[in-house]
């Protein structure tokens, strides 16, 4: 799959606010960077269904105010049909993020430790999309590296129930 221009603008963007949301998240509030990013893309992408543009247009900024959880954002957006705006592995990657919004909810880790797992999830996403067709792979080593880590835990957890923020397992029971 070749690179669109539509891509091109977009990735420096990203890299640029994520880049960004890393300070921000340290000193003030929660970095809204990567819901913008996210709904920035759904936004300028004209090949994203109806579907999804009239539901981020409604929600996204929403999402980015705190007015609605990002775990609903991501639910939502993980259910619907991308079209040659997505992926099929786009699902399993909202799962995690809806994961690591439920762990971060329940106070069981910091504002910091959950930006950068969302930020590596986002960044997954994005990179995917601009592997073309290597991206399925990419998201299958992801699965099968934190799915390795978490069998050797004990006690014994669910893998889907669970993720690692840096080295650190936590679960969302």
């Amino acid at each position: 799959m070749t690179s669109s221009p539509h891509r091109a603008r977009i990735l420096p963007l990203f890299v640029l606010l994520l880049g960004l949301s890393g300070y921000a998240g340290a000193a003030f509030a929660l970095s809204d960077a990567p819901v913008r990013i996210l709904s920035s893309y759904i936004e300028s992408n004209p090949n994203c269904p109806e579907q999804i543009s009239e539901w981020n247009q409604k929600n996204g900024k929403r999402a980015i105010a705190g007015e609605i959880p990002r775990d609903l954002y991501y639910r939502v957006l993980g259910y619907m049909d991308w079209g040659s705006c997505g992926r099929p592995y786009f699902k399993r990657i909202f799962i995690e993020l809806q994961k690591v919004w439920t762990i971060y909810s329940k106070g069981l880790v910091s504002e910091s430790e959950y930006s950068a797992k969302e930020s590596e999830l986002i960044n997954l996403l994005f990179a995917t999309l601009q592997a073309g067709e290597q991206g399925e792979a990419m998201v299958r080593r992801y699965e099968q590296n934190i799915a390795a880590r978490l069998f050797r835990l004990e006690p014994e957890r669910q893998y889907f129930n669970c993720t690692f923020f840096g080295d650190q397992p936590k679960c969302t029971d």
